[in-house]
C-alpha cells in the first residue's frame, strides 16, 4: 500500500495532512527556521530514530524518515537525517518537521509495512494568490453628461 503526507508551510508553521482508512490528520507542524528542507516530493519510510529512545512503547522514537540526500536551504546542501517526528515547537527540530507526538504515532501506526519506501511526502510553501484588480470605474471619475460632478454619498 502507498501513503501520502502533505506539508504546507507558511510563516514559520505549517499544516501536515495525512489520510488513510479511518485516520484523518490535519495538524500544525514546525521546523527549524535555520535548516529548511527544500520544497519537493520525497520518498518516506515509517521507521524509528536510531538516536532517540523516547518512543511511545519505551523503544526508539517513531518517525517518518525522508530518505537520503534531502536538499535543504536552497543552496545545494543535502542531508540524510531528516524526519517527521514528535515535538511541540520548532525547538525540537534540527531541520526535521515536528508535530504533536500522538498524531505522529497515529500516522506511523497506520503505515504498513514499516521500513519500506511506501510514503510520498510532499512539501510545499504556501503562496499568496490575489485576484485580478478591479476595473477602474471611469464613470465615477468623470463629469456627468449634464455638466456637473456626480454626487456620491
Amino acid at each position: 500500500m502507498s501513503y501520502t503526507i502533505n506539508v504546507v508551510r507558511k510563516n514559520g508553521t505549517g499544516t501536515l495532512t495525512f489520510k488513510s482508512g479511518s485516520v484523518n490528520i490535519s495538524e500544525t507542524c514546525w521546523w527549524d527556521q535555520d535548516v529548511v528542507i527544500d520544497a519537493g516530493s520525497y520518498t518516506g519510510y515509517a521507521t524509528r530514530m536510531a538516536n532517540k529512545t523516547d518512543g511511545t512503547d519505551g523503544g526508539n522514537r517513531e518517525a517518518i524518515w525522508l530518505g537520503l540526500n534531502v536538499p535543504y536551504n536552497g543552496d545545494g546542501n543535502t542531508a540524510n537525517g531528516f524526519f517527521i517526528h514528535k515535538g511541540t515547537s520548532a525547538s525540537w527540530s534540527d531541520g526535521c518537521i515536528v508535530m504533536p507526538g500522538a498524531k505522529v504515532y497515529q500516522m506511523w501506526s497506520e503505515i504498513t509495512p514499516k521500513e519500506s519506501g511506501n510514503i510520498t511526502v510532499n512539501i510545499t510553501d504556501e503562496t499568496v494568490e490575489r485576484g485580478r484588480p478591479q476595473d477602474w470605474d471611469c464613470a465615477r471619475q468623470m463629469h456627468s453628461l449634464w455638466g456637473g460632478m456626480p454626487a456620491f454619498d
